[in-house]
């Protein structure tokens, strides 16, 4: 089977150039995901990847739809590898001119690294920017950041419950650890808090 994998990283983004460079490829089904490249936490691409056998190839238009982190690559490459089947990236050269297999390997080994190496170090300056971005909103008051979602005059009513009901158990000097328990919220929130009434 040949598959083709299609990512972008946000639900604004279009997979339409990808599944239509797949397709006219002629391959027997395309997994889409619109998923961050950053990590694997990825469902679709796990899903392709339990599937394969033996003699499959997976279609991927650039070496970045597969992720930016360079050990997810590889270990994406070493599973799909492990399992008999190969990748083919269309932005990379296959050397299948080269006659001698261990020079085509080689050849094929560090255009890959390299290319590891040029998407790594594009998520640090997409990172930088935002840093930056962020850095340039707060110098000029405009930065608004990520909306509370648990506060005094957030709208939903059981989360505003709960900011308060956290709130008791630090004034009665509940330990954090077993706030966490009795509310089931994030130890990072509760520390939020705490900070708030500190401050």
């Amino acid at each position: 089977m040949i598959y083709g994998y299609a990512r972008v990283s946000s639900k604004d983004q279009n997979l339409a150039r990808q599944i239509q460079t797949l397709s006219g490829l002629g391959v027997d089904r395309i997994f889409k995901e619109k998923a961050s490249g950053a990590n694997l936490s990825r469902p679709v691409l796990k899903q392709l990847l339990a599937i394969l056998e033996p003699e499959d190839e997976i279609k991927v238009i650039s070496l970045d739809r597969l992720g930016r982190d360079v050990n997810d690559v590889t270990n994406v490459i070493i599973e799909v590898r492990s399992k008999g089947a190969t990748i083919d990236f269309l932005d990379m050269p296959s050397y299948k001119e080269v006659d001698d297999e261990n020079t085509r390997n080689l050849l094929s080994s560090i255009t890959m690294e390299l290319q590891k190496y040029l998407a790594a170090e594009e998520r640090k300056k997409i990172l930088e920017r935002q840093r930056q971005g962020i850095a340039l909103a707060k110098q000029r008051g405009v930065y608004q950041g990520r909306p509370i979602l648990y506060g005094p005059n957030v709208s939903n009513l059981d989360r505003r419950k709960q900011y308060f009901e956290i709130k008791r158990l630090l004034k009665v000097g509940t330990p954090l650890r077993k706030i966490q328990q009795l509310t089931g919220r994030s130890l990072t929130l509760i520390q939020r808090i705490k900070n708030e009434m500190e401050g």
